[in-house]
């Protein structure tokens, strides 16, 4: 009986250390593609809203000495991430919803100013459990809608 008791302490320490692990793994994962995000559509001259969607976002961006074209797209529960028009990598796994982006305009000149980005993750471990990070970037290089 006392062995029954210690055993399920045991599995019940466990369990919530393997959960406690995969959120904060989860979390981490979030948080590094939300700011490589963040610092890359912070320096952005637009975003292209005529191929631009709630689960794709395509922008000219300035970064490493250079201008660089991005897109990020959510393909099935994935987020990928491609530049230069190269080979999309996966960035994100477990997305909950594809609706990942939304553009804010600020009138009188046209054209997104903010991208507001909601990321919904299922932990790998514990898919009933949703994780969620918000961030609302200002386009601060917004060029193309003022010539």
């Amino acid at each position: 009986m006392v062995l029954g008791v210690i055993y399920g302490a045991l599995d019940g320490v466990m369990k919530s250390e393997a959960y406690s692990s995969d959120r904060t793994n989860a979390l981490d994962d979030m948080r590094l593609t939300l700011n490589r995000m963040t610092r890359e559509l912070r320096q952005a001259s637009a975003v292209n809203e005529s191929t631009s969607t709630s689960s794709r976002i395509e922008f000219d961006s300035y970064g490493g000495g250079a201008s660089r074209h991005v897109v990020y797209e959510v393909s099935g529960t994935n987020l990928t991430r491609s530049v230069n028009g190269g080979v999309a990598v996966t960035v994100l796994r477990r997305l909950v919803s594809p609706s990942v982006f939304v553009y804010v305009n600020a009138p009188p000149v046209p054209g997104a100013q903010w991208v507001r980005i909601n990321l919904q993750v299922h932990p790998r471990r514990t898919p009933e459990t949703v994780l969620v990070l918000d961030s609302e970037v200002n386009l601060r290089n917004r060029t193309g809608a003022l010539s």
